[in-house]
């Protein structure tokens, strides 16, 4: 997919754009909350404290999401025989019991979104009024969820863990939705990620296959790091998991994130790791001209020499500054003579020779 080199923006009124030069951090808190809403509102406030962009929860039933024997494709020490059986564990929120999660971002100025895994969340969503939605990687091939999703209008992050170019591709035609609306999610479908596993790399590739469309990390590799490689990359936002009490159990995602203080340790790299990146041209920035001109060298005069003697290569030095001669004209400088008597530690230029 090919466009234009403009650079989109995805608008959430009232908040920072996501868009090309700048790397903002979604605090996934997923099921993080342990059931309970107001544990649910103490994580917005401390993701805002943060410094987040964002905080991602997600809304499923078990019964709607897994068969009852279907296998785990994680490891975790919590017991569960069966993904039913651990999401049971995290799904007893109802759909309506969001909106004071819902009211307290809106309060704390960070954006409350979710990722639906079934059309009743979407439409719970909808009531919510949340900004923004997030399709899971494992549901890239969910196409009636993916339609349901952008029937609302609203822009759409799409988690790419475990899948191939062209699934994405059939994904994004799917969602029928423009760069404008749309923000494509590198990531590692392995929770948690092994390094090795991590491949940030594919940001890269990911922004050259689907420009125009703005490229983003959803990140489960362990620990604050990811936000310099993604940011670095080129991805205009990072996904991490994020809880305020790690060292809960029921949910398998706490020990895999990042805490109140590795979050703004993320803030910190995603936005100067933005910064840092750039441009990729490669041009002369106003702020190296005086290192241009003085860091550079010149032909200078090692000792005096005299009018009309001819400059022989004993007779000069290449030092700094670079406001002379260059060195690399040192062959069209030897062998000629000298217009004036140049004196020693001289910078030597062109109307001081013949």
């Amino acid at each position: 997919m090919t466009g234009s080199a403009t650079s989109p923006r995805i608008l959430v009124p009232g908040h920072p754009a996501i868009a090309e030069g700048d790397c903002q951090v979604v605090a996934e808190a997923g099921a993080n909350h342990n059931n309970d809403v107001q544990a649910a509102i103490d994580m917005a406030v401390s993701a805002a404290r943060a410094g987040a962009w964002a905080i991602k929860f997600q809304l499923y039933k078990a019964e709607s999401l897994t068969v009852p024997d279907s296998p785990k494709y994680w490891q975790d020490s919590i017991g569960t025989r069966s993904q039913f059986e651990a999401f049971k564990l995290s799904d007893h929120l109802d759909y309506d019991q969001w909106g004071p999660v819902a009211d307290a971002c809106r309060d704390l100025g960070i954006v409350f979104f979710a990722t639906p895994f079934d059309l009743d969340a979407v439409d719970a969503l909808e009531n919510l009024g949340v900004p923004i939605y997030k399709l899971a990687s494992a549901d890239i091939t969910h196409k009636p969820l993916i339609e349901a999703i952008a029937e609302t209008g609203k822009p759409l992050m799409m988690s790419t863990g475990a899948s191939s170019i062209d699934e994405i591709a059939r994904a994004v035609g799917w969602s029928g939705l423009g760069p404008d609306r749309l923000v494509i999610l590198a990531c590692t479908l392995t929770y948690p990620t092994p390094d090795p596993d991590g491949h940030f790399a594919r940001i890269t590739t990911l922004r050259r296959q689907f420009e125009p469309y703005l490229i983003g990390s959803s990140d489960h590799t362990v620990g604050p790091e990811g936000g310099w490689i993604a940011s670095a990359l080129g991805a205009v936002l990072i996904e991490k998991h994020f809880t305020i009490t790690p060292d809960a159990g029921e949910v398998p995602d706490h020990a895999m994130s990042v805490t109140q203080d590795q979050l703004a340790v993320l803030v910190d790299a995603a936005h100067r790791g933005a910064i840092l990146r750039g441009r990729e041209s490669v041009e002369l920035i106003p702020s190296e001209l005086p290192a241009r001109q003085l860091a550079r060298r010149s032909i200078v005069s090692s000792r005096p020499i005299a009018k009309g003697e001819t400059i022989v290569g004993s007779s000069i030095d290449f030092r700094r500054p670079g406001t002379g001669i260059a060195p690399y004209e040192v062959d069209a400088v030897v062998g000629r003579k000298a217009a004036i008597d140049i004196p020693p530690n001289s910078t030597i230029e062109w109307d001081w020779i013949e």
